[in-house]
């Protein structure tokens, strides 16, 4: 009897680490709200609170109370396994304290790392540290969660579920480290530290589509030396002799999209991954210019007027003022404004690169350009693309890269691109329906509906429509879908009649491609039946593994979409996915506005 007691009394302190735990969670989740609305001052309180708590929880699973639990042959693995999850909470306000103490050189208008044009190396070189310092306690956490076995009976599961919960939070940004940490030596480079580095900023247009986003129009050179910014003279094609005619560029290996003879410097991008586009961009602007640089940065003008979101609108002369509400109709939707000479709104592209650069790096707030940043290369909206191998890898890392996915299972991209040079796709609406059906054998019946709607304004001009050109109605491209390598297509049919269109191979996909010249105010419907022989991967049981990668493009409109996936007859999911809806063995997902990549995983299993 007097061991009970004594047990109980020793249990004492234990009990109260949940409490810690759960206090400290809660004041990490109000940090990063403060943090998100810019009140650092509350968030440090958070922090502070969080520490507190962390060490109480620490100090008590430390103590002596621990030891004797944890020395009882049952007691002792929920013990251990409590101690691994403390270890991982401190590992966590370590990382939210890092955060706060790095806030003011990133976040806020009165952000220190840019300032003057110039990018203060020393800064860099405290975040690097700072960022190191993190991910180490990321790893460690993520060590410590491994660790737990979560098998003790009574409080096990429970154990398993607090486990679980935190390394859906803790790996992600752990992997991420991991593949982001090479770049951290690869950064003050970046910045010309180690000798000046040139790059060409690409201003993408969205009302002339190419598969990698919008046509390439207007340019300007970057030159950083030693943490000192330059932006040279913004170019317009059509208004800058010598890069509007015909000129030959080497071929990056494996461009399917590469036509050989001369082209137009415009045609470089027609890849869908910036890998290749940003690499043919670069040698075509080497052959018109013979100048060489060492990277490109694509962003088109939605990002830009996301960033004017955050930093406000500017006066340009001229034009008057641009801000987040008229700029994408201002800089591609009103060239009827400029008829019959396109060159002042080709103009007005060029002139807003240098407010393109003081939006990014002027004014501070760096945190929430960076979001914006993330948010427009998951919509394929702006992309980096360095001929260094360790920055690519690196912008590679945090998704700014530009590429489609590389199917590990399923995939899908629908693209359009503009092939009579006109400027309607900015009124471009597409719809894309997908219904798969699995198969025991990880095959997959795929039935695809793709519509495109030309739903331009009324064709008002005092002359006949040239169905071609900056002032047409009419909506010249290339529908092209891309589906896994090794896809089957059984059965096509494009506006209703029978699919005369062409199957080709881009790297680790097949396409079909489909050329139309839409009248206004009218639709293209094109529809396929294919299969995919190794769609889902089968384990020794029969359990099926299907992964769907959908990429959107960077359109003005987003797309929308609907997914429907059929799993065998006797099979249930064992997980739905965020967005997902189940309905027994139909499993579904709908968006108006598709404006990000996905990557879905659904485990199926047999017998179910």
């Amino acid at each position: 009897m007097l061991g009970i007691v004594v047990l109980a009394l020793l249990a004492l302190p234990l009990l109260s680490v949940k409490g810690d735990a759960e206090a400290a969670k809660a004041d990490l989740t109000a940090a990063l709200d403060a943090l998100e609305s810019g009140d650092l001052p509350t968030a440090r309180e958070h922090v502070t609170s969080a520490r507190g708590h962390a060490d109480s929880a620490n100090e008590d699973m430390s103590g002596a109370s621990a030891g004797v639990w944890s020395s009882l042959p049952v007691a002792g693995t929920a013990v251990d396994d409590v101690r691994h999850l403390v270890s991982a909470l401190d590992d966590a306000v370590s990382v939210a304290e890092i955060g706060v103490d790095l806030y003011p050189s990133v976040a806020g208008k009165r952000a220190t790392l840019f300032r003057d044009e110039r990018l203060d190396l020393a800064s860099l070189a405290a975040l690097t540290g700072k960022v190191r310092e993190a991910g180490g306690h990321l790893e460690d956490a993520a060590e410590s969660l491994d660790q737990i076995a979560g098998t003790s009976p009574v409080v096990g599961d429970t154990i398993a579920a607090n486990r679980d919960l935190a390394d859906a939070e803790v790996s992600p940004m752990a992997e991420t480290y991991a593949e982001l940490e090479p770049m951290l030596d690869d950064l003050p480079a970046l910045f010309g530290a180690e000798g000046k580095r040139t790059y060409l900023v690409a201003m993408l247009n969205p009302a002339e589509l190419r598969y990698s986003g919008g046509a390439t129009l207007a340019f300007a050179p970057m030159t950083w030396d030693n943490g000192t910014l330059k932006l040279g003279e913004s170019l317009d094609l059509g208004a800058t002799p010598g890069l509007s005619v015909p000129i030959e560029w080497p071929k990056v290996r494996g461009n399917t999209f590469h036509y050989p003879g001369p082209n137009i410097l415009r045609n470089a991008t027609l890849a869908p991954s910036w890998a290749v586009a940003g690499e043919e961009l670069l040698r075509a602007w080497q052959s018109a210019t013979g100048r060489r640089y060492d990277g490109v940065l694509a962003i088109d003008v939605v990002t830009l007027s996301r960033l004017f979101g955050i930093a406000g609108g500017v006066t340009v002369p001229g034009y008057g003022e641009l801000t987040e509400a008229n700029l994408v109709q201002t800089l591609v939707g009103s060239y009827d404004d400029y008829y019959p000479d396109p060159s002042g709104q080709d103009a007005l592209n060029a002139a807003i690169i240098p407010s393109s650069k003081d939006q990014l790096f002027d004014g501070g707030d760096y945190v929430a350009k960076a979001k914006v940043l993330a948010g427009a290369a998951d919509g394929r909206h702006l992309a980096a693309y360095f001929r260094d191998d360790g920055l690519q890898e690196g912008f590679t890392a945090l998704g700014l890269e530009g590429d489609i996915a590389e199917p590990t299972g399923d995939y899908l991209g629908v693209f359009t691109q503009n092939t009579n040079g006109s400027k309607v796709d900015i009124h471009q609406r597409r719809s894309v329906s997908l219904d798969v059906a699995l198969a025991t054998d990880g095959s997959a019946d795929h039935q695809l509906d793709v519509v495109v709607d030309n739903d331009t304004p009324p064709y008002i001009l005092p002359v006949p429509d040239p169905r071609e050109g900056y002032f047409t109605k009419w909506a010249g491209l290339a529908l092209t879908t891309f589906v896994p390598d090794g896809a089957e297509v059984s059965q096509a049919t494009f506006r209703g009649r029978p699919w005369n269109g062409y199957v080709g191979n881009y790297r680790d996909h097949d396409f079909l491609l489909q050329k139309v010249l839409l009248e206004p105010g009218s639709t293209a419907q094109f529809e396929a039946s294919y299969t995919v022989p190794s769609a889902a991967e089968v384990s020794d049981d029969g359990d099926l593994t299907y992964r769907l990668a959908v990429d959107p493009q960077g359109t003005v409109i987003p797309q929308s979409v609907q997914f429907t996936i059929r799993l065998p007859r006797g099979y249930r999911t064992t997980a739905v996915p965020e967005g997902w809806a189940a309905d027994g063995a139909s499993l579904s997902f709908s968006s108006d506005a598709f404006d990000a990549s996905q990557e879905w995983e659904f485990v199926a299993e047999a017998g179910s």
